[in-house]
Formats: C-alpha cells, sequence, structure tokens
C-alpha cells in the first residue's frame, strides 16, 4: 500500500514502486547484505521472487518503502511496516545498504517508522532478527527493544537455520 513519505534528518522515506525492485533485490539477494533475511541467495531466487515488485503501489496488508538520503536523493535502504488485524501491533523489517553501515541510519529510520505507525494507532512494535546479526540486535536494544522471544527461520532455497530473537517495543 501506498502512504505519505516520511521525512527525517537525513532521510526521505517513501512508499516502494515498481521501478525500485532492481535496487530493493540488489541488496536483499546479496550475499553479504542479504546474509542475515529469509530471502533467498540471488542464485536461489524464483520467479516470484525477482517480480516481487510488479504492482507492489497496490498490494494491502503492508507498507513497503525505500529510504533515500535526503542530501542526494541517493536510494540506500529498504523498510516497511506491517500492522495487525486490530492495528495495535506492528512489524518492523529493514536492510540499510552496507555503504551506510554503522552510521545511524537504521536507528534514524526505525525511529521514523515507530512515529508513523503510533500515529496510526500502534502501541506495539515487534521485530524478528538473526541472533547472529550483531548490529541490527544492538539498534533495536538502543531504541529500547527488549527480546521477548526466540525462534529460528530458514533461508529460502537454501539449509540454512538462522535461531533469531523476536523483539518488542511496547510505548503504552
Amino acid at each position: 500500500m501506498t502512504t505519505n513519505s516520511i521525512e527525517t534528518e537525513r532521510l526521505f522515506i517513501r512508499s516502494t514502486r515498481e521501478e525500485d525492485g532492481a535496487f530493493c533485490l540488489s541488496m536483499w539477494l546479496d550475499e553479504e547484505m542479504g546474509k542475515y533475511l529469509a530471502d533467498p541467495p540471488r542464485d536461489k531466487a524464483d520467479e516470484a521472487e525477482l517480480d516481487f515488485a510488479k504492482g507492489i503501489e497496490e498490494q494491502e496488508g503492508w507498507y513497503p518503502f525505500v529510504a533515500e538520503l535526503r542530501s542526494t536523493g541517493e536510494r540506500m535502504a529498504t523498510c516497511s511496516l506491517v500492522p495487525s488485524e486490530d492495528g495495535k501491533t506492528w512489524d518492523l523489517g529493514y536492510c540499510v545498504h552496507k555503504n551506510y553501515w554503522r552510521q545511524g541510519f537504521a536507528a534514524e529510520m526505525i525511529k521514523a517508522l515507530i512515529q508513523e505507525a503510533y500515529r496510526r494507532g500502534g502501541r506495539s512494535f515487534t521485530a524478528a532478527v538473526a541472533k547472529e546479526n550483531a548490529g541490527s540486535n544492538a539498534v533495536l536494544r538502543k531504541l529500547g527493544f527488549s527480546p521477548v522471544k526466540e525462534g529460528s527461520f530458514r533461508k529460502r532455497g537454501t539449509d540454512i537455520v538462522y535461531p533469531e530473537y523476536i523483539y518488542r517495543l511496547d510505548l503504552e
């Protein structure tokens, strides 16, 4: 679903468009940047995964975004919000291009997503993160999230299984 854009000090976060597909896949299917995502490696991606952005503007049930640098307009991350049926709990997803790791962009982006979801009635926020993903675990903890559950997920198209934490942040 498309929605209003979100602006932060350094980012312009806008709804994902069909033409953003190649950029998104360049991160998600990359061996390094997509390592801890459920998305498959590029050589294991099927046609549906490669065409995920077809008609994305009309897809219901989630809000996919692309983040751009306000200073240059360069795309540098993806993120998403998925509301629960009652609209009180929202799941967050995100992936920052490696050229922008360790510069505070993930935290800035997640804060903006939380503010947007809060404005829409969200009061609890969740995010699933591979236990091995030190950077993402650190960002969520810094923002006040706490692990509330453990589980695992399989990287599609592979035998790789990652243990994960399910994080939660309650604002009320």
